[in-house]
């Protein structure tokens, strides 16, 4: 937050200054894989960044090779005068969001960048919390631990389809944890010196069983 009471160009340095301090004394700039901002502030009472602001963003992730994400599911799609409120600015995002005006209110949403960002993902390895899972009606979690809850299309629990999963794991000699009061749930719960050879072992089980039990429901 900015004093109040400074002009826009003083807002700006000042902005620009609090940022470059966090590189310089906070955190190393190899360690920041990316700064995500929203172009125009929606939420927040509808902010117009000044141009040099996010041009000053940009030339200090060049710098640095960090990552800049813009959020364009708000202000995006013309709501701005332009297709993309970053063309406002004349800045060039490496990753942008957009969603919502994309699909005319049914729930879609979409990551565009470069192919040699996009190419960097792994199968599987990009997914949403609640992205139309005809089984997954639930995810949560809190530090290392993560749960998810198997339903029915209609809503109801369905510890039969957890119990596919679990038979799945089993055949790959992998043990599973349940929860949940209704015995639908799966539960991961990894220790801290976890390898990521184990995690990525798991997640491809994960979406063996998973996939395999969904797609094969009647």
């Amino acid at each position: 937050m900015c004093p109040a009471g400074m002009t826009e160009e003083e807002r700006t340095d000042y902005a620009l200054f609090e940022l470059n301090k966090l590189l310089k004394y906070v955190v190393y700039p190899e360690d920041v894989a990316c700064i995500y901002m929203v172009p125009v502030m929606g939420e927040g009472g509808y902010v117009v960044p000044s141009r040099k602001f996010v041009q000053s963003v940009r030339e200090i992730c060049d710098k640095h090779g960090i990552l800049l994400i813009f959020d364009e599911i708000q202000c995006g799609y013309g709501r701005t005068g332009k297709m993309w409120a970053s063309q406002n600015f004349d800045v060039v995002p490496d990753i942008m969001t957009v969603g919502k005006a994309i699909a005319d209110g049914l729930p879609m949403s979409a990551v565009i960048s470069t192919p040699e960002i996009m190419d960097k993902w792994s199968v599987g390895t990009h997914g949403t919390t609640f992205g139309g899972n005809p089984c997954i009606s639930d995810v949560r979690g809190i530090g290392l631990m993560v749960a998810i809850e198997f339903s029915h299309e209609d809503g109801t629990p369905a510890p039969d389809i957890w119990a596919k999963v679990k038979k799945g794991f089993l055949e790959r000699h992998m043990l599973t944890l349940n929860c949940g009061v209704n015995g639908n749930g799966m539960r991961f719960a990894t220790p801290l010196n976890v390898k990521k050879e184990e995690i990525d072992e798991g997640l491809s089980a994960f979406r063996a069983c998973s996939c395999n039990t969904i797609w094969s429901q009647p």
